[in-house]
Formats: structure tokens, sequence, C-alpha cells
């Protein structure tokens, strides 16, 4: 509760609502830019709060804030907990605001009031569809997709752990394997289906919304080429903080994701399956994100964080019983 707390006033404190019609108090009352209005579930549950408690908007916001932040720290260890078999310390859970704060902080300027909680919902998500409590999983998921439509991202990640690979490459092994997986993908397809129902419901309630349903791009390979220089390509970069120099870009995630290669033979497979989702996400996040944002890498902050803790505690473990192993030796 109290890193909870404390993530929660600095994050506010660092950050700001920097376009108008993406404005949380404009969302709250359906007249925000089609992008940012489709989703909507914070801000009206904030003037919903503000208008049964008679705290202010910006307080139900930040008291939002706070229990996603802090719903994010038991489903991160919930999901370490389902996806790997280990012993770990609660308070590893803690571990996922090193590259939350470093991409959300650090890095940006610019809040969402959808940013934490889609956080919270990934892991939850996951978490309830591997254990197989499906009531659950799927209230997640339908509120997910009102808070942010990257809902699907629990789809994909859910198929990549429980996906059972066929025992060999031959055509008949294939068609046999997708049946050993009837069962995931009947919930795949109907999550498909559910989520495809929502979104376009959505689309057709904001329709008559200012702007269009994705955002403007801005060239990434631009942006990447002149940071070289330190010069400033993303018109929305806040140059007035201390890590405005486009440079840090290359800092994302405080660079734990490093850490992957060296200990990839520890990582457990089921994280090994879970990292193939950061190929997927970046496509079509560079088709329809700002990819030099650093708070555009929702999922991927949870992904990344997951294998270095499996693969870190992994390796310490194994070079625990190589110097138990010595030492009994020398003895």
């Amino acid at each position: 509760m109290v890193t909870s707390a404390v993530f929660t006033k600095y994050y506010f404190l660092f950050t700001h609502e920097y376009y108008p019609p993406a404005q949380s108090d404009k969302i709250a009352d359906f007249s925000a830019a089609k992008v940012f209005q489709k989703r909507f579930l914070i801000p009206v549950a904030a003037n919903s709060m503000a208008k049964l408690t008679g705290f202010s908007f910006d307080h139900s916001l930040k008291t939002l804030t706070f229990f996603s932040s802090l719903a994010l720290i038991f489903g991160f260890l919930q999901l370490l907990k389902t996806t790997w078999k280990s012993k770990v310390s609660n308070f590893v859970s803690l571990f996922i605001f090193v590259p939350v704060v470093w991409n959300y902080i650090a890095l940006n300027s610019i809040y969402h009031a959808y940013d934490i909680p889609t956080l919270s919902f990934y892991c939850w998500g996951c978490v309830f569809f591997l254990k197989q409590k499906y009531f659950l999983f799927y209230l997640i998921f339908i509120v997910g997709t009102l808070n942010r439509e990257s809902t699907c991202f629990i789809t994909i990640s859910s198929m990549l752990v429980l996906w059972k690979k066929p025992e060999s490459a031959r055509f008949d092994s294939i068609f046999l394997n997708l049946s050993h997986n009837q069962v995931l993908l009947k919930h795949l397809t109907f999550q498909l289906i559910l989520w495809l129902s929502i979104t376009q419901v959505i689309q057709l309630l904001f329709q008559s919304n200012e702007g269009s349903f994705y955002e403007k791009t801005f060239s990434m390979l631009d942006f990447i080429k002149d940071a070289w220089s330190g010069l400033v390509s993303w018109p929305f970069l806040d140059t007035s903080k201390f890590f405005s120099n486009p440079r840090s870009f290359f800092s994302l995630f405080l660079g734990i994701w490093i850490c992957i290669p060296f200990f990839w033979r520890f990582i457990p497979s089921s994280h090994k399956k879970l990292l193939i989702l950061v190929p997927i996400y970046l496509l079509p996040c560079s088709l329809y994100a700002n990819l030099m944002e650093a708070r555009v890498y929702h999922e991927l902050n949870v992904v990344i964080a997951v294998a270095c803790i499996s693969g870190f505690d992994s390796y310490r473990a194994h070079r625990r019983d190589i110097c138990n192993l010595r030492y009994k030796k020398i003895v």
C-alpha cells in the first residue's frame, strides 16, 4: 500500500494531460477525441466516484490509480507463481515498478488514465485464464476492454503459454495437435468474437466524436536517427525534464531487458513463450502508436520483468548448487 501510494503521488507529480481532446474530464463526459474516448472506463468510473463520495474528480482519478497499482503488485506476483514453479518472496512483486517507474515517470511526461489499469488487467486476465477461473477471466476481459483494447494480448499470451506443440513435424501430427488444443481454440475463438464485438460497439457509440480511432504516428526511424545527434524530432517530448534528451529513449525498461540473453538458458519455458509477445506487440504498435513514447509498451513491462526475475533467480539457484557441491567435495 505504501509503494502504491508513493508511486501514485510521483506519477501525478511528474506527468500531465498535455492534449485537450485527450483529457480525462472530457472522456468522462464523452466529448474527447475518438482515439481516447474509446478508453473510457477509468474517467467514467472516477466521475461516478466523485458524485457518490464528494471527492474531486482529480482525487478520484488518483484513488483509482492507487488501487490499480496495488492490483498490479498482487497480479504480477500471482502471474509469477502461476507460470513458474519456484518459491519466491512476495516482495519480488515490487520489481515490476523498476520498468514501470522508469517508463511511466522518468522517461514520460504524458498522463493517460488507462495506462496503469491496463497492466493490472493484463496480469489478472492471464492469471485467471491460466488457472481456468473462466467466470472471473471473462469479467476481467470485458471490463478491461472498456479500459483499453489491448486485452487482445491477454488472449495471445494465454495461447503462447498453453499451446501444446506437436510431437513431430509430420503433417498429420499438426492436425492431431489441433485436436489436443481443441478446448483452448474454442476459448480463443470466443475471446476474439467477444473482443471484436466490444470494440466495434464502442466505435459505433463514439463515431460522431472528433478525430479518428487511431493516432497519427511519427516516423520511428527519423526519431532514432535524430536521437544520435541529440535532436528532438518528436513534437510531444517534454524538453523541460531531466530525461528530455531523446537519447534517453534507449534506456527503456531501465535496460533490464539486457539481462535476458545472459540468463536465457535459466529462464523457464513458459516465460520464454511469453517473450514471443514482444515482436507480436511491436508489429501493431509500429502501425498505430508512437514507439518513441515510453509509455506505449504497456504489457511488455510485465513480460520482460517476469523473464528477468525468473532468469536471474534460476541462475542464482544454479550457482548456489554449484557452490554447495564444491563445498561438499572439499569437506
